[in-house]
């Protein structure tokens, strides 16, 4: 099972490495759930984490609030990928949505053929769309060729243990295309009960390890 870390701080990915994290989410500003952190951060980070044998994923999201990005936002969020790119992070971790709260797919398109090779992950924007359309959201990213999903199951309020139906409908319905990586609410505390529930092979959290 792969632990991924989420850290804000160069102390925070050396803790989360030497406490077992077999990856790491970078972001910066997790009080308004992540930005994207700055070159410097990353290029330290990278170096730390391959030298530890850890993955890295770098969070690709130009301010907090909704997930709706207008052109200016977009051109951001391009234009710090082309930047990072060139720093050999092992993945990118982006959402976008429409006023409606439904995938953006000609944003997430653009973006995941941006970040080629680099995998595409998408985060928990997956989360404010609304259960009926997720199934229908889940095949879009497929399709346009993301390796794995973040979501917390249900609104961010909820307790991840009451999402678990919806959790594994998300996995039945992947057909082994994309990984679904549960967050929100889990540490190392209760990452048994869940895996006792159901067999991910993924998990990710601020306190995972």
């Amino acid at each position: 099972m792969i632990k991924e870390a989420v850290v804000e701080t160069i102390q925070q990915v050396e803790q989360a490495i030497s406490n077992g994290a077999d990856r790491i989410e970078l972001c910066d500003n997790l009080s308004v759930g992540g930005t994207t952190p700055s070159i410097g951060m990353i290029e330290i980070a990278t170096e730390i984490c391959h030298t530890n044998e850890v993955e890295i994923a770098v969070m690709i999201r130009p301010r907090g609030g909704n997930f709706v990005y207008n052109l200016y936002d977009f051109e951001i969020m391009q234009r710090d990928m082309k930047a990072i790119k060139q720093l050999n992070v092992d993945y990118f971790v982006f959402g976008c949505l429409t006023e409606d709260n439904v995938l953006n797919e000609w944003q997430m398109k653009t973006l995941n053929n941006l970040a080629s090779p680099v995998p595409s992950v998408c985060h928990m924007a997956f989360d404010e769309i609304h259960l009926h359309g997720q199934i229908k959201a889940l095949h879009q990213l497929i399709d346009i060729g993301f390796v794995r999903l973040l979501t917390h199951g249900g609104p961010s309020g909820t307790d991840i243990f009451d999402n678990l139906n919806q959790l594994g409908k998300l996995v039945v319905n992947t057909g082994g295309r994309i990984e679904i990586m549960p967050g929100g609410g889990l540490n190392k505390d209760n990452l048994q009960d869940l895996i006792s529930s159901f067999p991910f092979q993924e998990v990710h959290g601020t306190r995972i390890v």
